[in-house]
């Protein structure tokens, strides 16, 4: 494998590029030369990093069983471990000879032990096994044999299975949660273990009264009591319309607080003195548990209007302090369009229970011991484009075809500082406008199927889509500031305020990599240019990885008939 593909021009041109701006040279960017994907790889991501290595994770198929008439697949992975200093490459795992006979679900990091995790589904009793083996992060071979973790059985051939596998609040602990869809309600079996794969406690079991096709689970988290949180979104079908899930339109959040033996302790109460909640996040902070949620006036929830956070008892889910904050409507940013995006015409795909379009992104704890919170305008919509062509000859012939594109829009940055008290003390926007387009189909030429868990809502159990690559942010905490990163037209270089005008960047290829630096204590920051994407794989900020004060980060050449080209890369920063 040849990894020697333009390094040296790479290097020329950030280095020009820093020339160009002084004010950036504190920051020290490092790249790796250039590889090439595994054929037939569906995404490649930094999966972990410290200081023994950078661990990524490539996804691909690998063949399952073959006929005469065709053969199968099934989900199967590499593991690449790069030098943390050079970025040379140490060693390529293939797993798919260990993984005969079982479904590859993910390598898992936890505590300095790398673990894979694997299922296997027996019909002859309805059941699916989760299994696990340790990986040996010095040379990625496998270490014992594999251990069944856990398994589920279905009550009949019509319920679906889902699960997932996740670290508690501060990476102590596995948890790993499942769910059966298809039955009359909503049944949800957890499991926590130890960094040794080992069982602590007996399995909690959570059931409520909703029916499965008007709930979906947003996400659990796990509070330092052994408690357990249920934040979910409740739907309703529209009036005058089928019960089709196209119809179903978002009523109100559920988020309720269980203890240890399942047992509700707490309905937390969401819509309060005329506040509709739009989107929400429990996360745990010392020994307190913080609401933080976007709160529209209007009952419908089609806009946005303020910010609400509230400390909350992790024991008994009582609320402690309550405050909210209007957003600010009255500067308006311009968007002017760069003329790349598909055009809308046709079917276009309505956000289903989707209303405000803020997601919340990262939490930082600050030097005070308050909290800084990044949030993001984000949207995904469906466009199809149809044409018509006249054909040469007699008659009125016509060749019609159509392309279908997802679209993401990544759009403003909220920054936002609550205090040890749980007051709001600052709220800052910073004005961005990405589109990242992804042609998913049409009725000629080749297609790409799309993947589920779009928009700002997901379900908990659906494996979150890598898209967008290129859009979005990404962002590290140093001692007292926070950097944040994006991709960015050099038209917008000097925005910072709402109000004024911007250009959309869509046209990542020709954009620049910018770092906004965040002060946690006095809300203020200031933007600089970082490095351009011009002549390397196009990087990807949203899909760092923070380890201390360096961000490790990817760039992929994107090519649909051929094999991508990725590049891996250090963003060291210092407050």
């Amino acid at each position: 494998m040849s990894r020697r593909v333009h390094h040296y021009t790479v290097l020329t041109v950030l280095f020009l590029f820093v020339a160009a701006h002084p004010s950036i040279a504190q920051s020290k960017v490092s790249w790796s030369d250039q590889f090439k994907m595994h054929k037939g790889s569906s995404g490649i991501s930094i999966v972990y990093a410290d200081n023994s290595g950078i661990y990524l994770q490539e996804t691909h198929d690998a063949l399952k069983t073959y006929f005469v008439v065709g053969a199968t697949v099934r989900g199967s992975a590499t593991l690449v471990k790069l030098d943390p200093l050079t970025m040379s490459e140490r060693y390529r795992s293939d797993f798919d000879k260990e993984l005969k006979g079982k479904e590859f679900s993910r390598l898992f990091f936890i505590r300095d032990k790398l673990y894979l995790f694997a299922t296997e589904y027996s019909s002859k009793d309805l059941s699916l096994n989760l299994y696990a083996v340790a990986v040996d992060k010095a040379n990625g071979s496998l270490t014992g044999d594999w251990q069944k973790i856990y398994s589920w059985q279905k009550e009949d051939k019509s319920e679906d299975i889902d699960f997932q596998i996740a670290p508690n609040s501060d990476s102590s602990r596995i948890i790993l949660t499942g769910t059966y869809t298809g039955r009359a309600q909503n049944r949800y079996e957890i499991k926590m273990m130890d960094a040794n794969l080992q069982p602590l406690g007996k399995p909690i079991t959570i059931t409520n009264e909703f029916d499965p096709k008007t709930f979906q689970v947003e996400r659990f988290e796990y509070t330092s009591f052994g408690n357990a949180i249920l934040v979910g979104r409740v739907y309703q079908y529209a009036e005058g319309k089928k019960k089709k899930d196209r119809n179903l339109e978002f009523l109100n959040y559920n988020i309720r607080l269980y203890n240890p033996q399942g047992k509700m302790i707490r309905d937390i109460k969401t819509d309060i003195d005329g506040k509709f909640l739009v989107n929400s996040k429990v996360i745990q902070s010392g020994n307190e548990l913080i609401l933080a949620a976007f709160y529209s006036d209007e009952k419908k929830r089609k806009e946005v209007d303020g910010l609400l956070v509230e400390r909350l008892d992790p024991a008994t889910g009582n609320i402690l302090v309550s405050t909210k904050q209007e957003l600010d409507r009255s500067k308006v940013t311009q968007v002017q369009d760069d003329g790349d995006a598909p055009k809308k015409s046709g079917d276009e795909e309505e956000e289903h229970g989707l209303t405000g379009n803020i997601v919340f992104r990262s939490f930082y704890v600050a030097p005070d011991n308050g909290l800084v919170i990044l949030a993001e305008k984000f949207r995904r919509e469906i466009v199809t484009t149809y044409n018509s062509m006249q054909m040469m000859g007699p008659g009125n012939m016509y060749h019609n075809s159509s392309s279908t594109y997802a679209n993401y829009h990544c759009e403003d940055i909220y920054m936002v500082k609550v205090s040890p008290g749980g007051q709001i003390d600052w709220l800052h926007d910073l004005p961005k406008n990405q589109l990242e387009s992804v042609p998913i189909g049409g009725s000629s030429g080749n297609s790409m199927g799309p993947s589920a868990g779009f928009g700002p809502s997901y379900n908990y159990f659906v494996e979150l889509d890598a898209r967008p690559f290129y859009a979005g942010f990404g962002s590290i905490a140093g001692k007292s500031k926070i950097h944040i990163f994006f991709n960015d037209t050099e038209d917008n270089a000097s925005v910072l305020q709402p109000g004024g005008r911007i250009r959309r960047t869509s046209k990542f290829a020709k954009s620049s990599c910018y770092e906004v630096d965040l002060d946690m204590l006095t809300g203020k920051y200031s933007r600089k240019p970082l490095f351009t994407n011009r002549n390397i794989p196009i990087s990807m900020p949203r899909l760092g990885v923070a380890l201390n004060d360096i961000l490790y980060l990817t760039g992929i050449e994107d090519r649909s008939f051929a094999k991508s080209k990725i590049i891996v890369g250090t963003i060291a920063c210092t407050d």
